[in-house]
């Protein structure tokens, strides 16, 4: 019985001991460099992404750092902007983490073809994982030009293929080590 006691007071100090001196939990990669948007039938686009995150208060013994406390800033360009894809594949927006996924909406003013030559604007989401770097576009338009109001959903992928030109701090903002956690 006193070999039993032992054994289960020798292991309970060995976990108090693992567990202080576990070192804070690195954080939760972000996506952050450029990669390439790739749809099928379409030309391909570079996606710009630089992330920008508020440190996440928990219980205010460290700072958490969590992607949920981010956006990230796309800007989707293409190299020349010679046909109406191409020129539809220029735009910027923020992404914010929704149920898992990345997600960003754009107005396009010029989203949509018409018949005659003439663009309407469409509202477009694309909604992406940043494990698996595969998503959705969806594009909504108006009743315009004799084309109903309409939706248009199309997958897409994402391939890494540098990283930002310049250096980016992740969490700008210096918060208080203890108390409020008030952040400058």
């Amino acid at each position: 019985m006193g070999t039993i006691a032992r054994l289960l007071g020798v292991a309970v100090v060995l976990a108090g001991v693992a567990v202080a001196t576990a070192g804070p939990s690195s954080a939760d990669q972000v996506m952050e460099g450029i990669y390439t948007f790739n749809t099928p039938g379409m030309p391909h686009a570079e996606w710009t992404i630089y992330p920008i995150c508020v440190p996440t208060v928990g219980d205010l013994r460290e700072p958490l750092e969590l992607p949920v406390a981010c956006t990230l800033k796309v800007v989707s360009a293409t190299k020349n902007k010679s046909s109406f894809d191409l020129t539809n594949l220029n735009w910027g927006g923020d992404a914010r983490l929704t149920g898992g996924q990345w997600t960003l909406s754009t107005n396009k003013a010029e989203g949509l073809m018409c018949p005659d030559g003439t663009t309407m604007p469409t509202v477009d989401t694309y909604k992406f994982d940043d494990v698996t770097l595969t998503g959705t576009h969806t594009s909504l338009n108006n009743s315009v030009c004799g084309i109903p109001a309409g939706m248009k959903k199309s997958p897409f992928t994402l391939t890494f293929d540098r990283p930002l030109p310049i250096p980016v701090d992740r969490y700008p903002l210096v918060c208080e080590p203890a108390g409020n956690r008030l952040c400058r």
